[in-house]
């Protein structure tokens, strides 16, 4: 079940529906990520909606580990720039400019949502 959650949720990302990313967590999901801590759904795609603003952003499992509620993921995000960007974690990118981010993904499941997810950058 975790498995499939995290493949629907990396989809609907892809996809870029809100919608079903939103339906997919937790009120209360606490997103921890190199932009801070950030807490509740609406501020989840808030970040969402301001990263999928500034790049096509296609994140890909590469790898998937359940151990009971908590679900590793090895991700392959690529990220495209829509326009010139002055700083995005330090680097200038320009239009079209791909930068691709290696990430581990620790999320946790609570009664079938996503509770917690805890971004950061691959060894």
């Amino acid at each position: 079940m975790s498995e499939a959650l995290l493949r629907a949720y990396y989809a609907a990302y892809n996809a870029l529906d809100a919608d079903k990313l939103g339906s997919l967590l937790a009120p209360d999901v606490e997103l921890v990520s190199a932009m801070g801590t950030q807490t509740g759904r609406d501020a989840y795609l808030g970040t969402y909606h301001y990263m999928t603003g500034q790049f096509t952003d296609i994140m890909t499992p590469e790898a998937i580990t359940v151990e009971g509620p908590t679900v590793s993921v090895t991700i392959h995000d690529s990220l495209t720039a829509k326009a010139d960007i002055a700083d995005f974690m330090g680097q200038s990118l320009q239009a079209g400019e791909e930068l691709v981010l290696r990430l581990n993904g620790r999320y946790t499941v609570i009664d079938g949502q996503i509770a917690r997810i805890e971004i950061s950058p691959a060894a």
